[in-house]
């Protein structure tokens, strides 16, 4: 609940004796969440600073409920020393939390630690709820027998969502017997709560693997014809289209596309890459190309420019529904015209539409790569790669790999690779970190770079700064690896030495032999805890768009440093006029790079990762990152579900009103305004 201390004062005065008591409750409860946050707060996050699990463990013994519960979440994000990890299984044991849980569920568990889960599972049904937490992701092969062996028990039980999802996260990876499988799978197909129902079978939707028995696929199919939830459609369409798409594209009904529920209708434009063109398939694309919403048009249209074979008519449907559509959007019109077979009638529409907008500047130069002849098209690009403007240069970097990687191998003449090595080597000269690290995969791949080249990769990389730069050393750690592992040694140590967590943790992944070091301490903001007291509780994040407002209730208890830092932004005017740089339909639209508006930029300050123990779903709003403790201004929201991020990032809010919005967005749609609105209850 929200309080305006003056409202509330200004009522004390008039209202009378009888009404004051309540309305002092209220303020009561005002200043116990003032003075949780700013006397008891600041002691807790001197300890999330310096992530010390061993001092975070007292402050979970706290009297106050809201201490107790946020140090929990600060060790989801804080290391736990191997020998410490038996005590600290018990602590979150006698704990019992969601919280605690999770913070368990992302450390790294032996053998036997893990079998003590195993017999506490199934001997203290009260702990099952958490232990299938942490199973689900750290679980091993006995995990799974485990679950499996007790399904019995876990059907209609307390505890059946995270089991269920525990179960179909292990599927992913460890055996199960076709036998137990089948039961499993039977039991879930007739489920009709959507919750349950995705996650049992989160496992088979996400791992894309596809289902042999004909008898359980048969059961999920018929599914889509007598379930009414959305959600649990979209989970049949992709399970059957990986397993036999033709079959399934010909059962499917057509009658209803054009009133779909978005997320399903993105669903079904997606799984059509996996059906041969034929007259259904373009009647299903042209009501897909009727839908309202523009991100079922334009993931459409990127199937049907993937479609090579499709009837040259067609192109008629596009032109008329999308390309001279002028109620349809820029960005929705230039992709028509990539889905075109032949788009040259249409490259000063194309000018005319990418005007403006420098976010749709790649689809005009991908469609330019199709009408002009090499050398035009490489001359064009140069321009852009030399021009003024960073956004240009970034996205000429793009289309240049694009480009590259279509070009056939007899094409690629040894006049044509110096001049496209050459403008790799004037991409990395802008030293923009951006720039820098959507040309370096490209480096790696195009065979273009030379052993002489070592040394002047070095004089690159000496340009960039840790922790600010932090993406260009994470991607120069895969090249260097691949192209000059030996002669990199001492350079990867040097950086390694920085003690920087995020990057450390990559360059292992990669393969690099990194030595243990001690930890630095990070320099975080340090939250303004008066503010927080005065922002209320929950107040509401308000993102004016042109495509309506989206309303955010936001949590300050669950991640004061994060929001704290976001409110210093908003009532700077940081988040105004900053595009959403990041979509992917079905997951999640993000922004708020306030830099360099595409995804690389951010604040001149870090806040540490405040993980949450709550599910990401539909409608929540996460912040970005480039590894633990790396936070800025980037936020995302959710599309749908996706649990495979729980514990992972700090989660600041949930949308409460205008997630049609958020359904709409597109890359380079941008929040005209950020401001707050306290609500007053």
């Amino acid at each position: 609940m929200k309080f305006n201390r003056k409202c509330v004062n200004n009522m004390c005065k008039i209202l009378g004796l009888f009404m004051m008591i309540p309305l002092l409750i209220s303020c009561n409860k005002e200043s116990a969440y003032s003075r949780l946050l700013t006397q008891e707060y600041p002691s807790l996050y001197s300890q999330v600073f310096e992530r010390d699990a061993d001092s975070l463990l007292t402050f979970t013994e706290h009297q106050d409920e809201f201490i107790r519960a946020q140090a929990w979440r600060a060790l989801i994000s804080t290391p736990v020393k191997v020998e410490n990890m038996d005590d600290f299984i018990t602590k979150v044991q006698y704990s019992n939390t969601k919280e605690a849980w999770m913070a368990l569920s992302g450390k790294e568990l032996s053998d036997g630690q893990l079998e003590r889960l195993h017999n506490l599972w199934k001997e203290r049904s009260s702990l099952r709820k958490g232990i299938s937490r942490v199973l689900g992701k750290q679980g091993n092969q006995t995990s799974l027998d485990v679950l499996v062996q007790n399904f019995d028990e876990i059907i209609d039980s307390e505890n059946e969502f995270e089991s269920a999802l525990a179960i179909g996260r292990l599927m992913m990876d460890h055996e199960i017997s076709p036998v137990t499988k089948r039961s499993v799978l039977r039991y879930a197909a007739v489920i009709e709560d959507p919750k349950l129902y995705r996650a049992y079978f989160y496992g088979l939707y996400r791992s894309n693997e596809a289902v042999e028995d004909e008898e359980i696929l048969k059961a999920i199919w018929d599914g889509y014809t007598w379930v009414e939830s959305p959600k649990i459609r979209q989970y049949i369409l992709r399970i059957a289209f990986n397993s036999a798409p033709e079959e399934t594209f010909q059962d499917l009904p057509a009658s209803d596309i054009t009133e779909m529920n978005v997320q399903l209708a993105v669903e079904l434009a997606q799984q059509t890459g996996k059906v041969d063109w034929n007259e259904k398939l373009a009647e299903v694309y042209r009501k897909l190309l009727e839908h309202q919403n523009p991100v079922v048009n334009e993931t459409t249209l990127g199937q049907i420019e993937a479609h090579s074979e499709k009837d040259a008519d067609f192109d008629e449907s596009v032109i008329e529904l999308i390309v001279e559509n002028e109620e349809k959007s820029a960005g929705v019109r230039l992709s028509g015209i990539m889905a075109l077979n032949d788009p040259e009638p249409y490259i000063d529409l194309a000018d005319e539409l990418a005007s403006g907008n420098e976010y749709q500047l790649i689809k005009r130069l991908n469609i330019l790569q199709r009408v002009e002849a090499t050398e035009s098209y490489v001359s064009i690009l140069s321009d852009y790669i030399e021009s003024e403007n960073r956004m240009e240069v970034l996205f000429a970097a793009q289309a240049l790999q694009d480009f590259w990687d279509d070009l056939p191998a007899s094409r690629k003449t040894n006049s044509l690779s110096e001049q496209v090595r050459n403008l790799i080597f004037q991409l990395l000269d802008h030293q923009d970190r951006s720039i820098t690290y959507v040309t370096v995969p490209f480096m790696n791949e195009s065979g273009l770079i030379s052993n002489d080249d070592f040394s002047r990769i070095e004089d690159y990389l000496a340009g960039y700064r840790l922790p600010d730069d932090i993406e260009v050393y994470q991607v120069f750690g895969q090249f260097l690896m691949d192209r000059f592992e030996s002669a990199s040694v001492e350079l990867l140590d040097s950086l390694s030495a920085f003690g920087n967590v995020a990057l450390n943790s990559t360059l292992r992944d990669q393969g690099w032999d990194i030595q243990e070091t001690k930890n630095v301490p990070k320099s975080f903001r340090t939250p303004d805890w008066q503010r927080l007291g005065e922002l209320g509780a929950n107040p509401v994040w308000v993102l004016e768009t042109d495509k309506g407002n989206i309303e955010i209730e936001m949590n300050p208890i669950s991640a004061p440093a994060t929001i704290s830092g976001m409110d210093s932004l908003t009532r700077a005017g940081a988040y105004n006029a900053v595009a959403f740089h990041r979509v992917v339909p079905n997951f999640v639209v993000q922004g708020g790079d306030i830099e360099t508006g595409d995804g690389f930029g951010g604040p001149d300050y870090v806040v540490p990762t405040e993980a949450s123990s709550k599910q990401y779903a539909r409608g929540i709003v996460g912040i970005a990152s480039a590894g633990t403790d790396t936070e800025g201004s980037q936020y995302f929201v959710m599309h749908d579900w996706a649990p495979h991020l729980n514990g992972r990032y700090t989660i600041i809010g949930e949308v409460i009103s205008g997630m049609q919005v958020v359904d709409k967005l597109m890359v380079g749609d941008k929040v005209n305004q950020a401001y707050w609105v306290q609500v007053e209850e």
